[in-house]
């Protein structure tokens, strides 16, 4: 069960998102793949191949040569929420986890989307599927993926993205808006990942990276910090010199850099987000962002 003290911060959260959807309609969710659908988006030459059917005759004329109308893909999407329940999500250096911080951004996510009249499903995992619930619309299927959420006790400590991906491109068959909420830590090469890139090709995947201070530098201090793998529990002895905490803060920031690449490489709207830091003027700016430029 939701703590009462946290069930109020969800409250607001959803009070908020409404207002924000109402006046700036930031939960737009317009795919960026276009076909045939409700909303008009441009006019384009007539190519063999097309559908004649979708010739403007009032253009062609004025342009003496046939031209077709191009849509969007029907507004009518679904949202699926990945959710990373790994143990490392559990990790944080302040009063927040990046499970707390997960929750509160899965709630902001499903409160926009059930604004938007959309389907919302939850797929969770770690190193095997714990969760997955098929999208439908509603207030209380909203409620239904954050008590889900909330109590969840996963039954694996690890990290398997090619497994959730995968799952994913089996199952969904129709377009979908993919938010994948996780701190990206995980040993295989995510962005290699062919279900991936057939993912990307056919659905609107939006990675949020949920980062802790110490991901990026060691604290301050004198003597030694033991460190231990929350996945594979493998430990270390660090000296907390100042040679170690440059050595140690290059390494994250090429990770970070490494990280950055993959998402403009693949053309991926992306976040960076802190536990304990204010992130819900960023996400709803996101979209507010994704719909200015479309």
């Amino acid at each position: 069960m939701i703590p009462k003290e946290l069930m109020e911060q969800l409250r607001y959260i959803e009070i908020y998102t409404l207002k924000a959807v109402r006046a700036y309609r930031v939960g737009d969710y317009r795919s960026p793949l276009r076909g045939r659908g409700f909303e008009f988006d441009q006019h384009k030459r007539y190519q063999y191949g097309d559908d004649y059917r979708q010739i403007d005759w009032n253009v062609t004329a004025r342009m003496n040569h046939p031209y077709v109308k191009k849509d969007f893909e029907e507004k009518e999407m679904s949202v699926v929420i990945m959710a990373d329940l790994s143990r490392s999500m559990e990790f944080s250096s302040v009063y927040q986890s990046k499970k707390e911080m997960l929750l509160q951004i899965a709630a902001t996510l499903a409160f926009s989307a059930n604004c938007d009249s959309m389907s919302i499903g939850l797929l969770g995992f770690t190193d095997t599927i714990e969760i997955d619930l098929s999208p439908k619309k509603g207030r209380s299927q909203v409620w239904k993926i954050l008590e889900t959420l909330w109590d969840a006790r996963t039954l694996s400590r690890g990290t398997n993205f090619p497994l959730a991906l995968k799952h994913l491109e089996k199952q969904l068959k129709t377009s979908t808006v993919l938010f994948c909420i996780s701190d990206f830590i995980s040993r295989e090469d995510i962005f290699g990942n062919r279900s991936l890139k057939r993912l990307v090709r056919k659905h609107d995947f939006i990675p949020l990276i949920l980062e802790d201070g110490w991901e990026e530098v060691l604290p301050q201090g004198k003597g030694f910090l033991l460190l231990q793998d929350a996945e594979s529990g493998e430990e270390m002895l660090l000296r907390l010199s100042g040679r170690e905490r440059r050595h140690y803060q290059a390494l994250m920031r090429e990770r970070k850099v490494a990280l950055q690449r993959s998402l403009y490489r693949m053309n991926l709207d992306h976040l960076f987000l802190r536990p304990g830091e204010p992130y819900m003027d960023q996400l709803l700016g996101l979209f507010l962002a994704r719909k200015t430029r479309r």
